[in-house]
């Protein structure tokens, strides 16, 4: 019996920077009739809250969130579960992250996103694309007034190859690294991440690993799999996550995931 259903978003349900509108329509009925049934729906994304609910707008009363990257869930406006950096790590990270000419960077909070500045192809495309709510602060060391939970590497198409030379080495022993596109590398709490947000659903619902089915495209969504009693990746996946699903739906132009729903 499946009591609990997980999703990736971007790569799995939709383009990277899709927006409210972008979503099959055909999920929302899912959705709704898999949660009448008393299966529960969690989005699970680097995405903060409003824009996962932007996306899911119709049925964003229905589902949990789990925002960015698992070190949040919230139960539609509630937040139930919060994992965050300690700020001295954080502005290590930060000082760091801004020594990476070619790259910007983006501060999450449990408030709002925030980077340094309004007139930066990074801010236009996440409050333009992702429908965020982001504060353009300057300083990303000293201007932040809020709780650290994710701090995100951006470049348009290398962030993976641009972190790797002396960044990620740093760093991958003291905080979570995980490459989620070709855009962001994602830097969280050890104890954070995807799996922590499938984790503490199961427990404050008693839903065992065996009634948990996960779907994922990317680096960050192999944490799940181990989780669930049932794995898919998306056939646009990266082949290391390919390797580690139990099995393969078709890509999400083809909304692979939702064929899925509807043999439930």
């Amino acid at each position: 019996m499946v009591r609990l259903i997980v999703s990736d978003i971007d790569g799995t349900l939709v383009g990277d920077g899709q927006g409210e509108g972008a979503l099959d329509s055909a999920y929302y009925d899912e959705i709704k009739r898999l949660t009448n049934r008393g299966i529960k729906f969690m989005a699970c994304s680097g995405r903060q809250r409003l824009s996962i609910a932007k996306l899911f707008r119709p049925v964003e009363k229905e589902i949990y969130y789990a925002g960015d990257g698992g070190s949040l869930v919230f139960d539609k406006e509630e937040l139930l579960f919060a994992k965050t950096l300690p700020r001295d790590i954080a502005n290590r990270i930060i000082e760091d992250a801004m020594k990476l000419k070619a790259c910007d960077v983006m501060v999450c909070g449990t408030k709002r996103a925030y980077c340094r500045s309004r007139d930066s192809e990074l801010y236009r495309w996440m409050v333009d694309g992702y429908g965020y709510d982001m504060e353009a602060v300057g300083n990303l060391v000293n201007n932040i007034q809020d709780d650290i939970v994710k701090i995100s590497v951006y470049h348009r198409d290398r962030a993976e190859e641009l972190t790797n030379p002396w960044f990620r080495p740093k760093w991958e022993d003291k905080v979570k690294l995980t490459l989620a596109g070709i855009q962001w590398l994602d830097c969280v709490p050890k104890d954070a991440g995807k799996a922590s947000a499938v984790a503490f659903m199961q427990k404050k619902f008693q839903i065992r690993p065996e009634e948990t089915i996960v779907f994922g495209d990317n680096q960050n969504d192999i944490e799940m799999f181990a989780l669930a009693g049932k794995s898919y990746a998306v056939e646009n996946a990266r082949a290391e996550v390919k390797d580690r699903a139990d099995a393969i739906c078709a890509n999400f132009k083809e909304n692979g995931v939702l064929k899925i729903l509807q043999k439930l």
